[in-house]
């Protein structure tokens, strides 16, 4: 008995159709293009990791590890997690495989889904994508800048525009220890004007309390101490020559003293991405520097820093009309049931020239044909009939201006491509 039970995607991770499809395939591809002129080589990590690997870098105090990773048993008995963000299995990968060995500076960059089972909304679901890049090895105002210069032109080359980018510092492990205390000593004495989220985070993860959404939480914070104030004197130089190469660079940004990252291994400069277009939930990417996570995950004491890109959130603030789509393909229609062989053939031909096309294999007429042709919004059809068999020629018909021309198939894929 046929079931009746009709089957959906899971809440928060829906399906990605063709054309959104392609406009993903287009921001992938631009981005390839500007990390290779930054010297970025790509890594594929698993989905899978074990557990500890986002335990121990993210901090078991985090929203993510505590109400939102996908985590399980496997067969085993060993507890593994869907990757809920790329730089700890970038790490991981890194150490395991030597790199620090090989060469001073690893630079690296990655595409692929991630998930966290938050709640659905505008540019936040539970299956999501990114795209990343990280740069481990070394701690140097300059690496700084440049990666936030690559992700400047990543988003203009993606013609992106209207976003600001924000910056901050958290200084040395030493400095933000420093500010969690001041700080955890300010929101005690506003606790009542806090959400009931931020008074646990306020014991677990205070930092996180300053990124709250909610208006009582922001005016509560808008009063806090600013951690710039806590800086020791290396992070303050430090942090001012990343500035300055920013503003030699003509990198437009701006200071945002309340500026934190969620994932507890970030130290020293983080910035954020936002773009009116997306509302209250307006990051599109975000990163920052992170030199404790190498030594802390079992590696070398190395510099590191990286960011990711939200590819929903990129696809809202993205202009889709500047995108170049592909046309719809050239259909060949077969005239008579003789002509399908022929007509197979010639559809093969044609893609071996570099023309996208497939054949209707309905057995409609030539005017059911042209037909299906006009409602799919189709530039070409290829007419094979008795006709153009004994001629060795193809028909080519342009359904917008309604030309007919009979050509040789290389004559025909010139054509086709040249318009």
């Amino acid at each position: 008995m046929a079931s009746t039970h009709k089957y959906r995607s899971l809440r928060g991770m829906p399906d990605t159709l063709a054309e959104e499809a392609s406009v993903i395939y287009w921001l992938e591809s631009k981005a390839r293009e500007v990390f290779r002129l930054f010297g970025y080589g790509e890594i594929r990590t698993p989905i899978l990791e074990e557990t500890e690997v986002f335990t121990r870098s993210i901090g078991e105090d985090t929203d993510i590890v505590e109400k939102e990773m996908y985590s399980f048993t496997d067969r085993g008995g060993k507890n593994i997690s869907l990757r809920p963000e790329g730089t700890a299995p970038i790490i991981r990968a890194y150490i395991e495989h030597g790199w620090h060995s090989k060469e001073d500076l690893t630079k690296l960059f990655y595409t692929g889904a991630m998930f966290r089972g938050e709640r659905p909304q505008k540019g936040r679901l539970r299956q999501f994508h990114q795209i990343g890049a990280e740069i481990i090895g070394g701690s140097d105002p300059y690496i700084d800048a440049e990666l936030i210069l690559g992700l400047d032109t990543l988003l203009k080359s993606l013609k992106v525009d209207g976003f600001t980018i924000l910056l901050n510092s958290l200084g040395c492990a030493s400095d933000r220890e420093n500010y969690k205390e001041e700080l955890a000593s300010y929101l005690k004495k506003k606790s009542s004007a806090l959400c009931d989220n931020c008074k646990r985070r306020k014991e677990t993860n205070v930092l996180r309390v300053l990124d709250c959404k909610r208006e009582g939480c922001k005016a509560v914070v808008k009063g806090a101490p600013e951690i710039q104030s806590y800086l020791c004197k290396g992070c303050c130089e430090y942090y001012d020559g990343v500035k300055s190469i920013l503003k030699k660079m003509g990198i437009t940004f701006r200071e945002k003293g309340d500026l934190v990252r969620g994932l507890d291994y970030y130290t020293g400069t983080i910035f954020e991405v936002i773009h009116p277009q997306l509302g209250a939930q307006d990051a599109i990417a975000a990163g920052g520097r992170y030199d404790e996570l190498t030594k802390d995950m079992g590696g070398p004491s190395v510099g590191a820093t990286g960011y990711a890109i939200g590819i929903e959130r990129l696809l809202l603030a993205v202009d889709k009309k500047d995108i170049p789509r592909e046309g719809p393909l050239t259909l060949v229609i077969p005239v008579g049931a003789g002509a399908r062989a022929e007509s197979f053939k010639a559809a093969d031909t044609l893609r071996r020239l570099g023309v996208p096309c497939e054949m209707d294999y309905s057995g409609r007429s030539l005017k059911g044909g042209m037909r299906k042709a006009h409602k799919e919004g189709r530039k070409f059809i290829v007419i094979l009939g008795e006709d153009e068999i004994k001629s060795g020629k193809l028909s080519v018909k342009d359904m917008e201006t309604g030309e007919e021309k009979a050509l040789s198939p290389e004559e025909a894929a010139s054509y086709i491509k040249g318009t």
